[in-house]
């Protein structure tokens, strides 16, 4: 489907584009021989002639819309890969069973918080007076 509107857009910037540099082409012939023939009036030759480019614009710009829309089909589909992606990993960190702590890390790891709320409690059972009250951590 993205192919098809990309060549498709492609193929319609192409056209406009062709069709403008000829239908200039032809404007700028007929005004040189209606000048030859009628006289000084350019201006008004041009704005009459100019006037009728108005499909080969449409070209152009339905083209460019054309290939927006493909292009963000594009990503939005790369979007979409990635967000499925990032499903599955969620779903399999949740299906996965949490990393057990060996005894040695984990009573370092307690003896790392008692110290650290001694160190806490006994500053603020100084400041306060309160020996027995109990204090938690704000993180």
């Amino acid at each position: 489907m993205k192919k098809f509107l990309i060549s498709f857009g492609g193929l319609l910037i192409i056209l406009g584009a062709a069709g403008i540099v000829n239908h200039l082409s032809m404007t700028i012939k007929a005004v040189q021989e209606e000048q030859n023939m009628y006289g000084d009036s350019v201006h008004f030759m041009m704005i009459q002639l100019f006037s009728t480019i108005g499909p080969y614009i449409t070209c152009l710009i339905g083209g460019g819309i054309i290939l927006a829309m493909a292009a963000f089909l594009n990503e939005y589909q790369k979007r979409s890969e990635i967000t499925t992606q990032l499903i599955q990993a969620l779903s399999e960190q949740r299906i996965a069973p949490p990393k057990q702590e060996t005894k040695e890390s984990l009573t370092k790891h307690e003896d790392h918080q008692i110290t650290n709320s001694t160190d806490t409690t006994s500053k603020k059972d100084t400041s306060i007076g309160y020996e027995d009250e109990r204090f938690y951590w704000n993180g």
